[in-house]
Parts: structure tokens; sequence; C-alpha cells
């Protein structure tokens, strides 16, 4: 029996007789700096340093060659306006953070797995699955397949704690019953069910709760969420890996999406595993120590979070006080703060997660990571942060921000000249913009140039996925078909998806507290549809009347058309996929049609003990 083993063994009876000591989690000061004391240190090496400065300083040198050359394009026929300079900065701005989706994709064609490692003494692990209202027969199926998986292989010992947050008195039953009776089947397997009297501070408050009365007798937690799905030898990889690495305090991979039923699902899960994975490894690369915590699938060190990112209330009212909603950056950059590394390993491929089946659940959720990441920007001041961490805290604010600057953008380019608002951009009609003049060739080339940068990630992602998987002249055809399709619809929703951002973004500013809201599980009718997607109807509309009457520009008609057909464009992709093919990547990373994985490595809940 192994020293993990011994120690879960005696966790465990420890646990059931109440003699675990409490495990501190103070909050943190964000006032003052701090590091832990059994934090070994860490230095980025030369490399990551190396690969830091190349992919943050090419959009900076793109940015500023940019603004160089949008300044003496304008200044052509004229000096330069006012208007014109905030176009320039607007555009700068937007174009920073897409190009650095671009070095990054670029860094990710160079990504090599690195070796699995094979040090470090066994640990104990606690798989963590919270729930909130959640029917528990799947995630607690999915779960008990995961830890039947890792269960008595390699040198690590497992149990699975379901961690309740349900306010329903009846679901909450449910739950109960659902985990007795499994562990009923499942007698060898260490499994137990907590549920919390209140909900204080959502996940981050029930994972805290959990860590204060059982973690001392753990070395390390597996936080899940309650869609989360992973293959045992990912959680053994990073299981080594993390044995192995005395200085990380959080190491996870890259996820992937399920692809689920819906066209909806089917695009999310497209785009991570043919675009996203490339953009993932760059990341890993030029991260480093530093990285980023995705929230769930992450396996943590217990001691070291308690120790670390413990979340205080910020000041003020909610919104932008209260709970820190979107706590997984923060806890990131407050381990490594305190002198942990926070790693992800894109070779571990296994960790799965699930979107959600339509438009309104998907922005509903978006709604509340809006809130969350727009408090981040309260937190870039804090001591002791390393720049990367704080990079990471603006980045989160900037994936909503950045849809306020691509509508400025659009309307700066848009608005007619009138009044000589705008004299050296438009003429008196607006349908013919009088742009300084410029030779063809250079105007083909600055047109090349954006629709590059734009959908340069995408191309990329492309690259990296054929590189790696191959493509049979037999697939070729059902691939491009699926990438134009993924690429028609994004296009066409993008422009709803960016209304409801700046939505989201200024009914935080105003004070509107979204909460936490249970996923939605139900498919909207197109009665609901037309409610949900009234504004962006709207607006569609009242552009296209603009247009109608020679007052818009041809720039927006795209997206006017776009935002008149959201409520047709929701009802569709929350269709079911009508063919397999559709939408899929070359690996085909699940089995057969399959919502779900499979779970052919441990049992099911009905089936006998293992």
């Amino acid at each position: 029996m192994t020293t993990a083993f011994r120690h879960a063994e005696a966790g465990a009876v420890a646990v059931a007789a109440g003699r675990v000591p409490p495990l501190p989690m103070p909050d943190q000061d964000l006032t003052a700096p701090f590091a832990d004391p059994a934090a070994p240190g860490l230095r980025a090496g030369a490399r990551v340093r190396a690969l830091r400065a190349l992919v943050l300083a090419a959009p900076l040198g793109l940015a500023a060659g940019l603004g160089w050359t949008g300044a003496g394009w304008f200044a052509l026929d004229g000096n330069l306006t006012a208007a014109e300079g905030a176009l320039i900065l607007v555009t700068l701005f937007a174009f920073f953070w897409v190009s650095l989706s671009v070095a990054s994709a670029i860094l990710g064609l160079f990504w090599r797995p690195g070796p699995r490692p094979s040090t470090g003494e066994g640990l104990s692990v606690a798989i963590l699955l919270p729930l909130y209202g959640e029917p528990p027969g799947t995630p607690v199926g999915d779960t008990l397949a995961l830890l039947a998986g890792v269960a008595g292989r390699g040198r690590h010992a497992f149990s699975l704690h379901v961690l309740s947050d349900t306010r329903d008195p009846g679901a909450a039953a449910q739950e109960a019953e659902t985990v007795e009776a499994v562990r009923r089947r499942h007698p060898r397997l260490d499994i137990r069910y907590r549920r919390r009297e209140a909900n204080t501070d959502y996940k981050s408050g029930n994972i805290r709760d959990w860590v204060t009365a059982e973690g001392a007798a753990h070395d390390a937690m597996l936080v899940l969420d309650a869609d989360s799905v992973m293959r045992p030898e990912t959680v053994l990889h990073l299981a080594d890996a993390l044995a192995a690495e005395p200085a990380v305090g959080l190491i996870q991979t890259v996820p992937r999406v399920l692809p689920g039923r819906t066209i909806w699902q089917r695009m999310q899960s497209f785009a991570g595993e043919v675009y996203g994975r490339n953009l993932g490894r760059g990341f890993a690369m030029w991260t480093g120590d530093e990285g980023n915590f995705l929230g769930h699938n992450a396996l943590i060190r217990t001691r070291a979070f308690a120790a670390s990112a413990g979340l205080p209330h910020l000041s003020g009212p909610s919104p932008m006080g209260g709970v820190i909603l979107s706590h997984d950056f923060v806890e990131a950059a407050l381990l490594r703060r305190a002198g942990w590394g926070v790693r992800m390993l894109p070779e571990a491929e296994g960790s799965f997660e699930e979107t959600p089946e339509t438009l309104p659940g998907y922005l509903r959720r978006d709604r509340r990571w809006c809130q969350g990441n727009m408090q981040h920007m309260r937190l870039l001041g804090v001591p002791g942060l390393h720049p990367v961490s704080r990079f990471h805290l603006l980045q989160g604010a900037m994936a909503y921000l950045a849809s306020v600057w691509w509508l400025s953008l659009l309307v700066l380019w848009s608005l007619p000249g009138e009044g000589g608002a705008l004299p050296d951009l438009f003429a008196d009609n607006p349908f013919m913009p009088s742009w300084p003049e410029l030779p063809p060739v250079t105007q083909g080339a600055l047109a090349l140039f954006v629709g590059l940068m734009l959908m340069g990630p995408k191309l990329l992602g492309i690259l990296g996925h054929v590189r790696d998987h191959g493509l049979p002249l037999a697939r070729l055809p059902g691939f491009a078909a699926s990438v134009a399709v993924e690429v028609a619809l994004s296009v066409l929703i993008a422009p709803a998806l960016m209304v409801h951002q700046v939505r989201a973004v200024l009914r935080t500013l105003a004070g509107f507290d979204g909460g936490w809201m249970p996923h939605l599980t139900e498919r909207p009718t197109l009665r609901i549809l037309a409610r949900f997607h009234a504004t962006e109807t709207a607006l569609g509309l009242g552009l296209l009347a603009l247009a109608a009457g020679g007052q818009l520009t041809p720039w927006l008609l795209p997206i006017a058309i776009s935002l008149a057909l959201t409520i047709p464009l929701s009802w569709l992709v929350q269709r079911d996929a009508a063919t397999d093919w559709l939408l899929r990547p070359l690996d085909r990373p699940l089995p057969g049609g399959a919502a779900r994985l499979a779970r052919p490595q441990g049992p099911a809940i009905g089936s006998p003990a293992p």
C-alpha cells in the first residue's frame, strides 16, 4: 500500500470520526503583498520570458505601425481632425487584442508535448463535484465513472465529494438518494455527500467550506463543474505532474467542448476543437508558471489554495462590489502572488465541458461572466500581483469591453458627415464615403490585412488541426463544409453577441446585479425568443429603416441585416443537428454521435460494484 493510499484511508476515517482539524482559509488582504512561506518560489526561465516578450511586443509594434499609417493616410487631404484621431485610437486598441490572439495562435503551431512526469510522492486527491439544482444523475454518473477509472491505478488515491448548494428541498433529497444509491452499489469507492444550509458566496464559497472542513485530509483537490467530464488518464497525468512539481499550486489542461445535440453546441465544440486548441497551446507556451485558472477541471494543491486564495468581498454594493463572481482568474492571481505556479498542460487531453444548448442560455451565462470580469478592473492594482496575472485580469475585462470598442469603431467608421462633424471622412451623401486617395493596390493590401487579422486565429487553428490529424481526401468536403457553416453562422450571430455584451457592460456599470442563476434546461419557444432578442431585433430593423432613407452608410448594412434576423438565427441554432458529420472535427474525439463522453472506463450508476 502506497503512502497516498494510507494517507487517504486515514483521512477518510478521521473525517468520518470528526477528527480532521479545520484548515484555515483566511481572507486575503488586497492592500498588501503576500508570500506563502510554504511556497518554494518561482522564476520564469529565459525561454518563457523571450516568448512572452515576443507575443506582447508584436501586437504593440503592429498597433504602432497601424496608427502611424492611419495618421499619414488621413493627413493626405488636410490636417488630422479630432474625429479621425479618435477613430485611429479606437482602431489601434481593438486590433491590439486581435493581433495578440494571432500571435498566440502562431506560437501554438510550434508547441510540442513535454515528457510525462514520473517522479514524486503519491497524492491523496479529493474530486469535488459542486451541484446547484442540476439533475444529479448525469453529473454523478460521469464523476463516478471517473472515480472508478482512477481507483487503484498508479500511486495516487482518490475520493469523490458531492458538494450541494441546491436550494430546493426536493431536488436536494434526490441528490442525497442518488449518492446513497451509488455508495451502496460501489462500497469500495470513497464517495461522500454534503449540502450547505446556505449557498454563501456561490461556488467559491462552496469549495471554501469544504477546504476548511475536510481539506486538511487531502493533498490536492480536483475541482469540477456539474457539466465536467474528464478521462481517467487525463486526471492521472495531471496528478503525476503536480506531484513532480512541488512549486506548482494549480495545474490544468485545455478543456474541450462536448459536441452536444444542437447546432449551437456543435458550433462551440467545432470552434474549440479546431481553432481553440492551437490558441491554448500558444497561451500555455508564453504564460509558463503564470497561467490562468479556468474555474474547473483543474487539480489544485489544497494547502496552497487555503493559504493563498481566500477571497474577500469587495467594498461597495454589487455588481462591482460584494462577492467576486469570476473567482477563478482572481484565485490564480493570488496563488501566483503567494509564490505558487499556475500551469497549463495542453498535452493532457481528455478534459471536457458542456456549453448551453441555446443562444439565450449562452448569453444568460455570459451576462454573469461579464459582471464578474468587470470586477477585475478593481483588482488590477492589488499589491504583489505578477505582471502577467494583472494582464490576465485585464484580458478578462477586455473580453467584454472589446464589444464596446468594436461598436464605437463601427459607429465612427459609419457616421455620415453632416454639419461638418467628420468633414474629412464622408461627403454629404453617406453612401459615397470621401476617403483620402490611395492607390488600388494599397487599398487591396489594407483590406487583405484586416481580413487576415480577423480570420487569423481560425486559419492558423485549421492549419494546426490538419497538421496534427491529417486531412484524408474523402474527409475534405465535409471538413470544408463544417468550416464554412461555422464561419458563416459565427459572422451572422456576432452582432447579436456584441449588442448583448455592450448591454451587459452598461448594466453592470449602471449598478444592475445579474446575480448567480441556474442554467437554462429547456429550449425557448419562438415567443420567448422574440422577447429575449427584442433589443437587437429592433436595433436591426431601425438601422435598415435608416439605410432605406439614405441616412446610413453601407458599412453597417450587413450588421443591420444580421441583427434583424437574430430571432430566426437563434431558433435555427437551437435545433438538433440533422447530420452527424457536420460541425465535427477531423479526429472525432467522442465515439459515435454521443452527446456526452462514453463511460467504458467505469461503471454506470446501476452496475455492480467493481
